[in-house]
């Protein structure tokens, strides 16, 4: 198990570990809680930290979707006209996460950047199974894509493969592609015999092979785990855009970023692999906290301005 840098986390590895090892424990088999209780423990948390001040956050929608349109705040020379665009889509197992929990990281980013960031307040699983989350993202992708300005992609964990099997979807019907893609710890493979769930590295982990299970049985609902929609490692990616990716080597889907990175490799795709060595998953949503946020921010940052043409931050 990979120690954690003592210049990050001034906490024993012992205890991380066994505190993982408690919280899983209580949450699924003392108070056994449903995906709903988790999404409102989550939301009521992510209440507490905003973002990023001098940053416009408006609740409006793309096409039918309820979403969050967020951007720094122009000076009068400046015209939000021409903004690069980044759909984000939040990550959550498929069953928890929303505008809330995603708000620093977005805000953080358009601060950054200049980008204009929207996150959709998509459907969740178990009450809104395959394909229902895709559609509704196919949806507002496909709004945005209604002007001129570049659109890029966005997510993290689940949303990471949700990111990824819209791309999927604009190819397959030949719409307008993203300028880019920006996957943070996805969650790119719902088989269970997936690298990442055969290792199980759940030592640092929130939540381990059976929640993975769990909760990918929630989003699938008999569904295939092998349709290149539900798992999007399974698709040619040959078509892809340019793509950061980012993961640890502490997390537990440290495995299924590896094998993406092989395949964009193999495939001949623009992309760059950035690699922390030991965080937590998840670390990108606070960054405003954490230096590694920090670094991810500056990072996707790089990529977005080099891949976009967006003005030096």
């Amino acid at each position: 198990m990979p120690k954690l840098p003592s210049s990050l986390w001034n906490i024993p590895q012992r205890f991380i570990s066994i505190t993982h090892q408690l919280g899983r424990s209580w949450r699924r088999d003392v108070i056994k809680m449903t995906p709903e209780q988790i999404r409102i423990s989550l939301d009521g948390f992510a209440r507490l930290y905003p973002g990023q001040f001098g940053v416009t956050y408006e609740e409006t929608k793309l096409g039918s979707i309820v979403s969050a349109k967020i951007y720094s705040n122009p000076s009068a020379s400046e015209k939000p006209k021409g903004r690069t665009r980044v759909l984000l889509v939040h990550g959550g197992g498929f069953a928890f996460g929303s505008m809330r929990t995603h708000r620093a990281l977005a805000t953080a980013l358009a601060a950054k950047t200049g980008t204009e960031v929207w996150l959709p307040d998509y459907s969740l699983a178990p009450e809104n199974p395959f394909p229902k989350a895709l559609e509704e993202l196919l949806e507002c992708f496909v709004d945005l894509t209604k002007t001129d300005e570049p659109i890029w992609l966005m997510g993290d964990s689940a949303g990471a493969n949700l990111a990824a099997a819209v791309l999927n979807m604009a190819i397959e019907r030949g719409l307008t592609l993203p300028a880019g893609l920006i996957l943070l710890s996805p969650w790119i493979d719902l088989r269970a015999s997936s690298e990442s769930n055969t290792m199980s590295q759940a030592e640092w982990s929130p939540f381990e092979r059976l929640d993975m299970l769990e909760y990918a049985t929630h989003y699938l609902q008999g569904h295939s785990p092998m349709d290149p929609l539900a798992s999007p490692i399974m698709a040619p990616l040959d078509q892809w855009p340019p793509v950061y990716l980012e993961a640890s080597r502490a997390e537990y889907l440290w495995s299924d970023s590896e094998a993406l990175a092989t395949q964009l490799k193999e495939q001949k795709v623009d992309f760059e692999f950035r690699i922390e060595k030991a965080s937590l998953h998840g670390w990108q949503l606070f960054p405003d906290i954490l230096p590694e946020a920090k670094r991810s921010i500056h990072h996707m940052a790089t990529f977005l301005e080099k891949h976009s043409q967006l003005p030096a931050s």
